[in-house]
């Protein structure tokens, strides 16, 4: 897994279910996801504690310096007792074909000395490389370093509950729940993978994030509305809003992920009316609305601890052509709302490009709206225009989220209230 998320671009979780495709659910498992994703979101830490310990790592055999890695995350953050985690990656490194297993003396010296305190304070102390770390403390100021933190400790299943009897199916099933930090959300430790649970397969929980269902309450009461959401993907957020007594509008630039939209609405018992459209040009054909969300693709910077690849490749010139992106789907968007009408634009990343800065521009160029304070059900911390929703140690995303308001009073030729 770690061999396809550095050197073949795969994304971590699909390189960890194929890594995981002969493995039965339990403790090896649970064991070998905690190692994996935790060697990843420590990875910049790992690779600067070992520096200081091996003359040029890079000349190393991959499987070496990834048995390195693992080893260290386990002796230094997982808390392996020091001689189980240096004895079973010594091991490992032996088996290995040809002249790498005759490095097992190697990492046997490298593991019992490395120590994170070689790693040093920020960017590398807090598992960032040099560039994203100062992209994150441009926007977050004296919150980024514990906003880093946090994306380095491992995240529970979060679910959203939709039927009374959901709590009853998962513990039926001996998974642990525990409540989360906003009603309907829970914390779940379950025994098996999701798809194989009953409450998953009878439509009584979905997956997602409590910061993301947070962004769809910035959008107030729908009941009776006619709601926008734009990026729908999954259905996640539409599925919120369907619950909520909104009738909604759902636009996705992918059929695939449409389809796949459709039949989690369907799993859930809730309707939406499903669009492929790309947002970024002018959505002919899609209903005028009350109101509309917006989560527009991203960098994905706020939800390093699900996708720690994240960070092994962003570049700046990713954060600005997102930001291109994602102001001509805003405008776009805008066009479908009605005078009087709110719109909430989200994005779970973490920078200024993409957040504030998108909204500054289009507030000037379309003087009809205006930026009002969003309303949320978690902490927040302002930002230039909005506010961000900071990563937490217990497990929740990053996101920056602005509510505009659309004067009731539009331009002419502004659609019918």
């Amino acid at each position: 897994m770690l061999d396809a998320v550095q050197r073949r671009d795969a994304a971590a979780s699909a390189a960890l279910t194929r890594a995981l495709s002969d493995v039965d659910p339990g403790p090896d498992r649970a064991m070998i996801t905690d190692v994996a994703y935790g060697t990843l979101r420590w990875l910049p830490a790992l690779d600067a504690a070992l520096g200081a310990r091996l003359a040029d790592a890079a000349a190393l055999p991959d499987a070496v310096l990834d048995a390195l890695r693992a080893g260290a995350f386990e002796r230094l953050v997982r808390g392996t007792p020091a001689h189980a985690a240096v004895h079973a990656w010594v091991e490992e490194v032996k088996r290995l074909p040809g002249a790498p297993a005759r490095l097992a003396g190697l990492v046997n010296a490298v593991l019992r000395r490395v120590d994170l305190a070689d790693a040093g304070g920020p960017p590398a102390g807090v598992g960032l490389p040099g560039p994203l770390w100062e992209h994150i403390v441009a926007s977050l100021g004296p919150h980024a370093a514990d906003a880093a933190r946090a994306m380095l400790q491992p995240e529970p299943l979060w679910v959203t509950v939709y039927r009374d009897d959901a709590l009853e199916l998962l513990r039926g099933e001996g998974a642990e729940a525990r409540p989360g930090p906003l009603p309907g959300s829970w914390a779940v430790r379950p025994g098996r993978p999701l798809g194989a649970l009953a409450a998953f397969r009878r439509g009584a929980i979905q997956p997602q994030n409590p910061s993301s269902a947070a962004v769809v309450s910035a959008l107030g009461d729908v009941a009776g509305r006619r709601v926008l959401d734009v990026g729908s993907g999954h259905g996640v957020k539409a599925a919120q809003l369907a619950a909520a007594g909104a009738a909604v509008e759902a636009v996705e630039i992918d059929a695939r992920r449409s389809d796949v939209g459709r039949r989690n609405l369907a799993r859930l018992g809730l309707r939406a009316r499903h669009h492929v459209v790309d947002a970024a040009a002018p959505m002919t054909g899609i209903p005028f609305v009350d109101a509309a969300l917006l989560d527009a693709p991203c960098t994905g910077t706020g939800t390093l601890r699900g996708h720690p690849e994240i960070k092994l490749r962003w570049t700046p010139d990713d954060a600005r052509r997102a930001a291109a992106r994602q102001l001509a789907m805003l405008a776009s968007v805008a066009e479908r709302v009605r005078p009087g009408g709110a719109l909430v634009y989200a994005v779970c990343a973490l920078g200024l490009e993409e957040g504030p800065e998108v909204v500054a521009s289009f507030l000037a160029a379309h003087p009809a709206w205006r930026a009002v304070a969003p309303s949320v059900p978690l902490p927040t911390v302002s930002a230039p225009v909005g506010a961000w929703l900071l990563p937490s140690d217990e497990g929740l995303d990053g996101f920056y989220l602005a509510r505009l308001e659309r004067a009731e009073n539009g331009p002419a030729g502004a659609p019918p209230k």
